[in-house]
């Protein structure tokens, strides 16, 4: 009998015990679960600010750009490249890489970084490639598929790089220059890395890429035709200027008239013209008065008045100054060296 109230006696003396641990657990792993959600809602919500600092542009400069979503902005001063970052007020010098000279860059479509083309004193005609990051200040050489530079030739000494069109998604892009006879060359870098000159025209106008296709869509000045590399595509005898391509590969034109765009057009390669959008305005524009972004928002610039309106849900925006750049959801302006952010709706 002792033996067994013994055993009870332990027993219960355990489950008692088994509760205060539970109990304490229970208590001490709720508080470290809420301390942990507590803190992944913290690291989720931290973001970079910006802070609207006053970014002041300096008389000399030249060639001012954005990144695509207005975190930089870059400028040519003194021959130098420098990047500000807008949030923090910070600069960089991008360098002259190995005693090269930097004669072309451009921000990327979806990155903060930036092309860029450099031309070494001793090689003439020879652009080396590179990227610069602007989110670690960082240059790196991109390489082909056997792990050489890429590199391209120009025809002469004299030849500018007049643009670079990328499509990150299919890993090519291709860069148009400008020869001294008035003709222009388009080179491709392809998905090997492999950088070769496509064609030379004296009627190559705006080029632009898709983001899911390997072609080049680009205009033929000759005729105001859209014309599309290697597919048989055609607007038929629509006469018109290149705007871009969204995200979806979606073509926006403007059909011109007496040189002015009287109708804006949008619609895809894999089906007829004749069911693409149209919206007619209300009065003939200057087509460089109309910009289309990425996510396909497309805007009407009235720089006398200083406003620009977005031509689907009609709302107005004001802003200062002269546009660099108009991106998905804000303006970026340059007003008297400063430089101006405005969100759009």
């Amino acid at each position: 009998m002792k033996i067994f109230k013994r055993i009870v006696g332990w027993s219960i003396l355990a489950l008692v015990l088994q509760s205060c641990i539970f109990f304490i657990s229970d208590k001490y792993y709720q508080k470290t679960l809420l301390n942990t959600k507590v803190t992944e809602e913290i690291v989720k919500n931290h973001k970079e600010v910006d802070l609207h600092l006053s970014i002041k542009i300096p008389t000399t400069a030249s060639k001012i750009q954005s990144s695509f979503d207005g975190k930089y902005i870059s400028y040519y001063d003194n021959s130098k490249l420098i990047v500000i970052d807008s949030y923090t007020g910070k600069s960089n010098i991008v360098g002259d890489i190995d005693n090269s000279q930097i004669i072309y860059s451009k921000w990327q479509p979806d990155v903060d970084s930036m092309s860029i083309c450099e031309k070494k004193t001793n090689m003439k005609i020879t652009i080396n490639t590179f990227t610069y990051n602007a989110d670690t200040n960082k240059v790196q050489t991109p390489t082909d598929t056997n792990n050489k530079d890429i590199k391209f030739t120009l025809s002469n000494s004299k030849d500018t790089i007049i643009d670079i069109q990328m499509s990150p998604k299919m890993y090519i892009f291709y860069i148009k220059t400008a020869r001294g006879n008035g003709t222009s060359d388009v080179f491709n870098n392809d998905v090997n890395g492999e950088t070769i000159r496509i064609f030379n025209s004296k009627h190559i106008g705006r080029i632009r890429t898709f983001d899911h296709k390997p072609n080049l869509i680009y205009e033929d000045t000759s005729t105001n035709l859209i014309k599309v590399s290697n597919i048989d595509w055609s607007l038929g005898n629509i006469q018109a200027c290149l705007f871009n391509t969204d995200d979806k590969d979606t073509i926006y034109i403007g059909a011109l008239k007496n040189e002015k765009v009287y109708k804006i057009m949008y619609g895809s390669t894999n089906e007829s013209v004749k069911k693409w959008t149209s919206i007619v305005l209300n009065s003939p524009v200057d087509k460089e008065h109309i910009s289309v972004t990425k996510s396909g928002a497309i805007f009407i610039n009235n720089n006398l008045e200083g406003y620009v309106t977005n031509q689907v849900s009609k709302k107005k925006t004001s802003y200062a100054g002269t546009i660099i750049e108009i991106t998905d959801n804000k303006i970026i302006s340059i007003d008297n060296g400063i430089i101006k952010k405005v969100n759009l709706p």
